[in-house]
């Protein structure tokens, strides 16, 4: 197993941990995150800047990418009065082109903060979807079928709801389980009085700890 493999694997069972013990997380004002440069190429670098932690806090960091896939970053330590993080992230070589998504929490403050940022890549046409969504938005009280696929055959999965604030509304730590060809669906429907926005939920198998994150919006 490669290190970035190694990496990728702890902090998908840490970000588990975290989950089952998770009180609501909400992003708090004050909390910031941004890439130095708007887009990088597929197989370079790019680094993160954030403010809003609290002094002396380790914050774990995950991108993922427009096909779904969650891919786990570094740790970062809080610095100053002004909770200064700074992050870099080796995009993969065979990354596909598109909207990618960085995300920063914190350990101690639980907050996750989220950039986004563009990758220089394959076409997003040549990679096969992780996961989907129907339908792709929707009212409050509308129910959403989601499928994510590529885990291990009858695989125990958790899943969780993060709102356009930040906040995890629902968390399932062993809500569901894969059938033999390593898919997964779930049904949800959003409670009447979700914030309208966009929303991801997030699908990790507790085997595998390969994770999806599948974008939808509450309107």
């Amino acid at each position: 197993m490669t290190c970035r493999a190694r990496t990728s694997a702890f902090i998908a069972a840490l970000l588990l941990a975290l989950l089952i013990a998770l009180p609501i997380a909400a992003q708090a004002g004050g909390f910031t995150l941004q890439p130095i440069q708007p887009a990088v190429n597929a197989g370079a670098s790019i680094t993160f800047i954030g403010t809003g932690f609290i002094r002396g806090e380790r914050v774990v960091t995950w991108a993922t990418a427009p096909d779904q896939a969650v891919i786990g970053g570094d740790y970062a330590g809080a610095n100053g009065d002004e909770g200064r993080i700074e992050v870099a992230f080796k995009i993969p070589a065979s990354a596909i082109g598109g909207r990618w998504s960085m995300t920063a929490y914190g350990l101690q403050s639980k907050t996750p903060v989220v950039a986004a940022f563009d990758v220089i890549g394959r076409s997003p046409t040549s990679a096969t979807s992780q996961a989907a969504v129907a339908p792709p938005s929707g009212p409050p009280g509308t129910t959403f079928a989601f499928a994510a696929f590529g885990y291990h055959d009858k695989e125990k999965v958790s899943y969780w709801f993060t709102g356009p604030d930040g906040k995890v509304y629902q968390a399932y730590p062993r809500g569901a389980r894969t059938n033999h060809d390593g898919r997964v669906d779930i049904n949800w429907t959003a409670p009447q009085d979700a914030p309208t926005g966009a929303w991801v939920v997030t699908i990790q198998g507790l085997e595998s700890n390969i994770a999806r994150g599948v974008p939808f919006e509450i309107r």
